[in-house]
């Protein structure tokens, strides 16, 4: 019986696998490090995190063109981007959870005392922690 399940799960792994071979399939929420040389001192990050929690109330995305970003703080090499399609009615994303998608992009890709990357909300909309 034992032998039956596992020969079916890993019938079912290959299936989905070869199904899905070639394509990179994107998390629906989460992060995507993209930290190099080039990304900003995780020293400058903290400051950017603090500086958008302190903020409070809601960070909207404006800027309904070309990049669709909207650049909310910054602060030495650091930057933190709301992109996405605006929505005048949405009022924008609290700031503390902007933050705090920061800080998981932080965490998750330091790498020699530097960070960046991106934290996709939705398929329209994402967090940027990028270089300023």
């Amino acid at each position: 019986m034992y032998t039956t399940k596992a020969t079916t799960l890993l019938s079912l792994f290959a299936a989905i696998t070869t199904i899905n071979a070639g394509v990179l399939i994107p998390r629906q929420n989460g992060v995507t490090c993209q930290t190099s040389s080039g990304s900003p001192d995780t020293g400058d990050v903290t400051d950017v995190i603090n500086q958008i929690r302190g903020q409070g109330g809601l960070c909207p995305q404006t800027n309904g063109h070309a990049s669709d970003c909207t650049t909310l703080v910054s602060h030495n090499s650091a930057a933190i981007s709301i992109c996405g399609g605006t929505d005048p009615e949405d009022g924008g994303t609290s700031c503390a959870d902007i933050a705090g998608y920061a800080n998981q992009i932080q965490q998750d890709c330091l790498s020699d005392g530097r960070a960046g990357g991106t934290y996709t909300l939705s398929a329209s909309q994402r967090v940027e922690v990028i270089h300023s």
